[in-house]
C-alpha cells in the first residue's frame, strides 16, 4: 500500500524546491524519495509548469486523490475519479504538468486498489481453508 504520509511529504518537498524556500535540491529529493514515481511526475514537463499556478493545480489535483485513496474503489468511483481528473485536466487545458500529476495519483490509486483486492482475496481463502480445517476435525 502507499505510505500516504510519504506522498503528502512528496507534495510538500516539491512545492518548497518549486517556490524556492528548500535547503535541498534536486538530487537530494530524489534520493531521499528513492526516485518515486509521484515524484517524478512532479518533476516532469517543469517548463509547462511554469504556465500554470502550480499551487493551485497541485492543491486540486491531491484534493482528488485524498477523496479517493484508502477507499475500496467500485466501478462507480472509477467513473467518478476519472470524470474528476477529466475535468481538472480541462479546465488548466490539457497542460502536460496538470496531466502528468494527475496520471501519476490515478496510478497510485489503482495499485492500492490491486492491493487491496489481493489481500482480500488471501484473506477469504485463508478463511476457507480455516473453515474447512474445522469441519474435517
Amino acid at each position: 500500500m502507499t505510505d500516504q504520509k510519504m506522498i503528502a511529504a512528496i507534495f510538500n518537498d516539491f512545492m518548497s524546491l518549486y517556490r524556492g524556500t528548500s535547503q535541498i535540491g534536486i538530487q537530494e529529493i530524489c534520493k531521499k524519495y528513492e526516485n518515486h514515481r509521484m515524484l517524478m511526475g512532479l518533476l516532469a514537463n517543469l517548463d509547462e509548469a511554469a504556465a500554470i499556478p502550480v499551487p493551485q493545480v497541485m492543491k486540486e489535483c491531491y484534493g482528488i486523490y485524498k477523496q479517493y485513496r484508502e477507499r475500496e474503489m467500485e466501478e462507480k468511483d472509477w467513473e467518478a475519479v476519472v470524470e474528476e481528473t477529466r475535468v481538472l485536466a480541462e479546465k488548466w487545458k490539457s497542460n502536460k504538468w496538470c496531466v502528468r500529476v494527475l496520471i501519476e495519483l490515478m496510478g497510485l490509486l489503482e495499485h492500492d486498489d490491486k492491493e487491496r483486492r489481493r489481500i482480500a482475496k488471501e484473506v477469504e481463502k485463508e478463511m476457507e481453508e480455516a473453515m474447512q480445517n474445522d469441519k474435517v476435525a
